[in-house]
């Protein structure tokens, strides 16, 4: 019997199999067991109609967790080797840049290590210096690799795998790459996007248009956010595709073979892409196009489940680890959605409009277990906004670009686009308007998945019990998919959140304080009189109502009636000492302006200090500072929190620190204390 579409089942299996791999590494054994148990049980009751299907899910399952291990081996092998140089000497190119409020940052794909060559490895390297993408750097300095208990995953699912101390940096050559010529390209673009649109209007221009989100504002971001259309300022596949049907339609009557329409295609996207920066959406989503072009012009049989497969087997074999990339998540799941969506509405011929409702409607529906996963907020009216602003967004994108693009034209090109760009001007006003507006008036439909997950995995299981029984015909399978799909989901929940404590960490007004969960109980510890309308705040974000004990540490009685609001078990660490906070020890000192706490959950140690507490010798796996803590304090990472900017810029810059921004959340595995950084989505993630 042939199999239906086998490179998209080895691609779907190898990318869960890593993903569980590494985030339920106590409990993938009995995980799997059950998963081939159901497989085993679907297998019977369909008359051995899927044992192809079976063999192959348990093939690619093998071969993920196999590679997975050789590339792991071979990364920690690389990032040995160079900790335990004193002192190197590296080339690379610089492959993106920006900058942090301190310093410029630059990810760098290194060549050559003290002239030696080395391959798919990157690092960050902060500098006051500026430097272009494509420059050639040589660096001198040291080496320092994440620490692999904490945040080894998500680095290395970004693809930039550690940071490097530079004492010197200089540009080794100045000659024109691919780089520097796509980033010299991009510049000018948005020189002339500066020049054409209203000052208003061009953040979200160069945004939609050339892939620039640096000049948008955050109440912007988190309206597009609200409103559900955050793809609209992510150049990916919805962009791409608007270009290309573009250039369709120009081309549509010129009097040349379909093939050539096709390689020009193909050509001007992957032109499109370097001019948008080769970012990892617009690699995914050109990729996508390309390879369908492709297919058209050499007459190979092509799909979108095929394409979608051999796109994300490029990906996992170039780097297993961005199984756990949110955007890849996003961006796979939006568009297998998609693919779904449009079976369906031409299976019962929908109309345009209907079918378009329905394709944004499984893109929601597909990316809503991502969005619970990652903690991103979503809105429960999404597919409605979406088809509401879809041709305007078109619009947009196919302006923003081409008109930028037309101004360089000699004699026509420049009063063409000067002409147009005040409509454009215009599409972006009427956009943001529409989605301030959704914002002050729709925010009942707003959710955040993240707070109540397994309610949102209930839905989850619903709606895909839903979906089979649309997609599905055959009773039999209906009610296998219906018994499987909650046994699987509610079983990968309950191992992937067994025996975890989670603690959330927020600036309380001055210090940081800390929210612990564990076994469904709630504390707070808190390290100073945190401002009511902080913790209110905090509370309502993270619906919580009660906690089940409160430590507050301070020299000064703390607000006992605010408190009690929140518990009938309130402590005060008044003097210097050992404290427990539920099964967690504190250990704090409350001297006058000398304070300093740590607490300990199962060996993961977390630690402030004030005004140069004595802390030296200690070692830290999360360190928190502000404007006045000693260098000596050695932790595997450090945050700071306003106002260091203004007194401690240089520690921050030396400690490679990040900024504590609205809630850092870190997950605990006891009994063993390994601990997991979740990266805060809520504010970063709906810009990637």
């Amino acid at each position: 019997m042939k199999i239906k579409r086998p490179l998209f089942i080895i691609a779907f299996s190898m990318l869960v199999v890593i993903y569980m791999i590494n985030t339920m590494p106590g409990s993938i054994f009995y995980a799997c067991s059950a998963l081939f148990l159901i497989f085993v049980v679907f297998h019977k009751l369909t008359a051995d109609k899927y044992t192809q299907h079976l063999v192959l899910f348990r093939l690619a399952a093998i071969i993920a967790a196999g590679w997975l291990g050789v590339f792991k081996n071979n990364l920690n092998n690389k990032i040995q080797w160079l900790s335990s140089k004193e002192k190197i000497n590296v080339t690379g190119t610089v492959i993106d840049a920006g900058n942090s409020g301190f310093a410029n940052w630059y990810h760098i794909s290194l060549e050559t290590v003290d002239s030696d060559k080395i391959n798919n490895f990157k690092v960050i390297v902060y500098s006051s210096d500026y430097f272009e993408k494509g420059d050639v750097l040589k660096l001198t300095g040291k080496y320092k690799g994440f620490t692999p208990k904490s945040r080894y995953i998500y680095n290395f699912s970004q693809g930039v795998y550690g940071y490097f101390y530079a004492d010197s940096v200089s540009i080794e050559k100045d000659n024109t790459n691919y780089i520097s010529f796509f980033n010299g390209i991009s510049i000018s673009l948005k020189d002339k996007a500066r020049e054409l649109f209203d000052y208003t209007t061009v953040p979200l221009a160069v945004a939609m248009g050339l892939g620039d989100k640096s000049l948008l504002d955050g109440n912007v971001v988190n309206a597009f956010a609200f409103t559900g259309l955050s793809h609209a300022l992510v150049v990916s596949g919805l962009h791409i595709g608007f270009i290309v049907a573009v250039l369709n339609l120009l081309m549509l009557k010129l009097p040349v073979y379909k093939k050539l329409k096709n390689i020009v295609l193909f050509v001007f996207v992957f032109l499109f892409m370097g001019i948008i920066g080769f970012t990892p959406s617009v690699i995914r989503a050109g990729c996508l196009i390309m390879a369908v072009t492709f297919g058209k012009t050499f007459i190979v049989e092509t799909d979108n489940y095929t394409v979608l497969a051999v796109i994300i087997l490029i990906t996992l074999f170039t780097n297993p680890y961005t199984a756990h990339s949110g955007s890849l998540l996003l961006s796979y799941s939006a568009y297998f959605g998609v693919i779904q969506g449009a079976d369906l509405a031409r299976k019962y011929d929908f109309n345009k409009l209907l079918s378009l409702l329905i394709m944004s409607a499984f893109a929601t529906l597909y990316t809503t277990p991502v969005l619970a996963l990652l903690g991103m907020e979503m809105t429960l009216l999404a597919p409605f906004f979406n088809l509401l602003v879809s041709y305007v967004i078109m619009a947009i994108c196919v302006l923003s670009f081409f008109l930028p693009v037309l101004g360089f034209v000699p004699l026509i090109g420049m009063p063409v686009s000067s002409f147009i760009a005040p409509f454009n001007d215009v599409l972006i006003k009427l956009l943001m308007w529409f989605t301030e507006f959704s914002q002050q008036h729709f925010a009942f439909a707003m959710i955040n998945p993240s707070t109540e997950i397994i309610k949102v995995l209930i839905f989850s299981i619903v709606i895909t019990i839903l979906i089979s029984i649309i997609l599905f015909s055959d009773n039999k399978k209906r009610i296998i998919l219906c018994f499987a799909v909650p046994i699987i989901t509610l079983l990968c929940y309950n191992f992937l959140n067994r025996d975890i404590v989670t603690v959330k960490v927020f600036d309380g007004s001055s210090q940081p304080s800390y929210i612990i969960t564990a076994k469904d109980k709630n504390y707070l510890l808190a390290t100073e009189n945190i401002n009511q309308n902080r913790l209110t705040t905090v509370c309502e974000n993270l619906d919580i109502d009660q906690f089940d004990e409160i430590l507050v540490c301070s020299l000064k009685q703390p607000d006992t009636e605010m408190y009690f609001e929140y518990t009938e078990n309130l402590k005060w660490a008044s003097v210097t000492g050992e404290y427990y906070i539920g099964d967690y020890v504190v250990d704090v000192n409350v001297k006058s302006r000398q304070m300093f706490c740590n607490l300990d959950i199962y060996g993961t140690t977390f630690a402030f200090n004030h005004n140069k507490a004595d802390m030296s010798g200690e070692i830290f796996d999360l360190y928190f500072f502000g404007s006045d803590t000693p260098k000596t304090v050695e932790a595997d990472n450090y945050f700071y929190f306003y106002p260091v900017i203004k007194k401690n810029g240089n520690l921050v810059t030396e400690k490679q620190a990040k900024e504590l921004y609205d809630i850092l959340t870190i997950k605990i595995k006891s009994p063993s204390g390994r601990y997991s950084i979740v990266e805060d989505v809520k504010n970063f993630g709906s810009r990637i």
